[in-house]
């Protein structure tokens, strides 16, 4: 079965058919990998943010375990 004897009065559209429907998929696939992008940024930034607090962290932890830097730093 051909799409031309099955349905001839769409015979003449049937190319702007396709069309549309690889824009479409196009545009879906476009989403998608736009989405994915976004949550690979949103989770760069959120390892980058628990990397500068836990290296906070460890220089609160320095200054409280050395007794010289600890009277330097002010406690506000």
């Amino acid at each position: 079965m051909d799409f031309k004897d099955t349905y001839p009065d769409f015979a003449a559209i049937e190319a702007h058919v396709r069309l549309a429907r690889a824009e479409r998929s196009v545009a879906v696939a476009q989403f998608f990998a736009e989405r994915v992008m976004a949550l690979g940024r949103g989770l760069r930034s959120f390892a980058r943010s628990m990397g500068g607090g836990l290296a906070a962290e460890r220089d609160r932890r320095a200054i409280e375990a050395d007794s010289f830097l600890k009277r330097s730093v002010p406690k506000y």
